[in-house]
Parts: C-alpha cells; sequence; structure tokens
C-alpha cells in the first residue's frame, strides 16, 4: 500500500529527530534554581551563625574560654584595659575576670515604669522577687526582670534607692543611693570578681566610672574607693507572699524599653545545678551545697548565715529572736513561701542575700546558723508557752475548796 501524504510527513519527522547511531542520547542537564537558592541561604546562614558565634567558634579552636576570646578580640585582656577608672583599685587585677558581656551590655535600668497587682498578669504565685517598703510605699522587682538588669536605680518620695541582684550568686541588696561622697547611679560593668557582679557608678558626681563590689557593699576602684555602700532593708519572697501582705503593691513593669523575654527566668539551667559555678572562685566550703539560699546579717565585723534549708522542717511559720554583735533583730520564716526576712532591727544592723558559695568566699569567718538551733529555740518557745498554762492550772486547784 502507497503511504499517504500524511504518512510521509510523519516518517520525515521521525526521521529527523532520530540519531543516525547506536549509542545513547546523554541530555544535559539545566541547574535547578530551587537548588542553587538553598546552596545561597545555607551559605548566608553560615556566614551570619559564624560571626555571631565567633568567640565560641575560637574558643573551641584555642581551648580557651568565651569570655577570653571575647576580651582578646575587643583589645581588653584585663580591667587594667578597661574604660573604667581603676586607680586605688584594692583587688588583684587576675581575680577580675570578663563576664563576657561588655559594658552596659546588661542594660540597668533608672527611673522604671510600674504597674498594679491587677496588671502584672505576668507573674506566678511562686515567682521569686525582691521587695521594699520606703515611706509607706511597697514596690515588687521581679526576679525574671532582675535576670536581665540586675540594678533597678529607683526612688520612692525622697528616698533614693538601688535595687541590685547577681543572678550568679542569687545575691540580692538594696542601697542608699545617697553616698557620703555625692549620689549614685549604678550601671553594670561587665566584670566579676568572684562571680560577683561589678557595678560602676555612671552618675557623673565624680567625674570617672569607678567600680563597686555588690557582695563587699563598696567602692573598689576610682576616687571613691573603700567607700561603704548604705544598706536598705529588702525582702526576697514570692508573688504570692508579697501580694497578700501589701495588696497594694506597686510592680515593676516588662514594659523596660528593652527587647527582652520576661516569662521565664533567664538562669533556671544554672539554678538546677547545686554545686557547678560558671565562674572561678578564690575558695569554697563544702558544708552546705554552693548554690544554698540563704539570708546574711552583719553588724560591724561579726557576720552570721541563716541557711533557708536550716528551716525547712517548719510546716507553721516562725519568729526568732536573735543577737549578733550586741544588737537584737527578729528573724521570721514563712514555709509557704520557704522565705526568710528581718523585722523590728536594731540600728546597725545589716543584711543581703545571697548563695552560700557566694557569701563565704566574701565573708570567711561568718557564723553558720544551723538546722538544730533552729530547734533548740522552738523547744525554749514551746516550754515558755506551757509555763503559764501550767501556773494557771496550779492556781485553779489550789483555789478549789
Amino acid at each position: 500500500m502507497e503511504s499517504s501524504p500524511q504518512n510521509d510527513g510523519l516518517d520525515a519527522a521521525q526521521n529527523a529527530v532520530t540519531p543516525a547511531t547506536d549509542k545513547p542520547v546523554v541530555k544535559k542537564m539545566r541547574p535547578q534554581k530551587p537548588f542553587f537558592f538553598a546552596a545561597v541561604v545555607g551559605l548566608s546562614f553560615a556566614g551570619w551563625y559564624a560571626w555571631n558565634h565567633k568567640y565560641e567558634i575560637q574558643a573551641f579552636c584555642l581551648n580557651t574560654s568565651v569570655a577570653q576570646q571575647e576580651r582578646i578580640s575587643r583589645g581588653v585582656t584585663g580591667i587594667a584595659d578597661s574604660e573604667f577608672n581603676t586607680e586605688n583599685l584594692i583587688l588583684s587585677e587576675s581575680e577580675i575576670h570578663s563576664g563576657g558581656v561588655p559594658k552596659d551590655g546588661i542594660p540597668a535600668l533608672t527611673d522604671p515604669e510600674f504597674i498594679s497587682v491587677a496588671d502584672a498578669t505576668f507573674m506566678e504565685p511562686g515567682d521569686r522577687l525582691a521587695g521594699v517598703v520606703f515611706e509607706g510605699q511597697a514596690r515588687a522587682y521581679p526576679l525574671k526582670i532582675m535576670d536581665m538588669h540586675e540594678v533597678v536605680n529607683d526612688k520612692i518620695g525622697k528616698t533614693s534607692f538601688a535595687v541590685t541582684y547577681c543572678p550568679l550568686c542569687d545575691s540580692l541588696a538594696v542601697y542608699n543611693r545617697k553616698g557620703p561622697g555625692g549620689d549614685l547611679e549604678f550601671g553594670v560593668s561587665g566584670f566579676l570578681y568572684n562571680s560577683n557582679v561589678l557595678l560602676y557608678d555612671r552618675s557623673g558626681s565624680s567625674g570617672t566610672d569607678g567600680l563597686w563590689s555588690q557582695m563587699m557593699s563598696q567602692g573598689i576602684a576610682g576616687p571613691r574607693v573603700k567607700e561603704k555602700l548604705g544598706t536598705m532593708p529588702v525582702e526576697l519572697t514570692t508573688w504570692e507572699d508579697w501580694k497578700q501582705r501589701y495588696p497594694k503593691t506597686q510592680v515593676l513593669s516588662t514594659d523596660t524599653g528593652h527587647p527582652r523575654d520576661y516569662s521565664q527566668r533567664a538562669y533556671a539551667p544554672y539554678f538546677d545545678d547545686e554545686m557547678i559555678l560558671m565562674f572561678q572562685v578564690a575558695k569554697e566550703d563544702h558544708r552546705l551545697p554552693n548554690k544554698s539560699p540563704l539570708l546574711g546579717v552583719w553588724v560591724g565585723d561579726k557576720m552570721r548565715a541563716y541557711p533557708v534549708s536550716a528551716f525547712q522542717h517548719l510546716t507553721e511559720s516562725q519568729e526568732l529572736e536573735q543577737e549578733l554583735g550586741g544588737k537584737k533583730f527578729t528573724l521570721v520564716y514563712n514555709p509557704q513561701a520557704n522565705s526568710l526576712r528581718v523585722v523590728n532591727p536594731d540600728k546597725d544592723v545589716r543584711w543581703m542575700y545571697s548563695f552560700w558559695f557566694a557569701w563565704y568566699v566574701f565573708n570567711t569567718d561568718t557564723e553558720l546558723f544551723s538546722a538544730a538551733k533552729v530547734a533548740e529555740i522552738s523547744e525554749v518557745d514551746k516550754k515558755q508557752e506551757l509555763e503559764p498554762k501550767q501556773k494557771a492550772t496550779t492556781s485553779e486547784k489550789t483555789e478549789k475548796p
């Protein structure tokens, strides 16, 4: 059969595209745009990550610390190379270390915003806080905010004070900002001594950036070296306890002007391990775990540590009359909040809160209050309560005909 013109056209088209060879056809592949785009993105991310984690990478490769690599990269190898006034430094330079952040890398707050109890919806009952009462006004400073700022320069009426908190030591102290050398406004230096924050005076009252130690409560360098800071009353307790006793308290607002996540404690993993420290300290005492929370009280050169653990067997609130250095004060334990506070102190009684390791390394001659002493005092109190009842019963029997 003869082929039709239509078939002839189809045969010609097939011959035109069929190679005159038995070799297999190898088709050229074009670059795939999605894979190319992914490669570019991956390289960009790797570069960004390497730049933002350069100190960690350098530290790993050179077997050094991250803080040391940051200091080297910034040209700061020690406190003497920093921008602070280190004249008359009373500490060894070799014992002062960078905390891994620059000056004001942890931004202190000044004259911050406060909100009411009703508006403090971000607070949970067990959240810990620093509480103060001045001129009849109560204020609460949640530690999940203090973790990120460490210092709040504040004022109530005519009372100027600084709430200071070092999460590495769980150390809390409130200082009078009106010192003998002039007004003070504290910032965070970025340096540590025995794992404790070193503050600096940014008020400009002395024209310098002198350094101050929180745990030592004094200036350690600059024109106001050795000047003592005046401590002021403070409590470390829970939100539930504080708001019950001070329902009209003001609460530090999360609207700080800094983009931070205040929903939880930033140092929670660090707190979970009772012994491991992030920075070396000069000495340790293992009568208690390093991170045992305590209330430290001092009168002059007499010091005593009250570990919270010494009271944890109590199920009801307890008041203990105490004396130190010839001065009296009352210690109150709240089992629901697992907290200690000082009330009715004589003049010159001072206190702060901290972990055991921090209190001990700065106060090696401290007394250590024990659970046995709590039990002993409790027994004495019970006997004193029973004696009047027994006397009353005896009198009743004697009066009967």
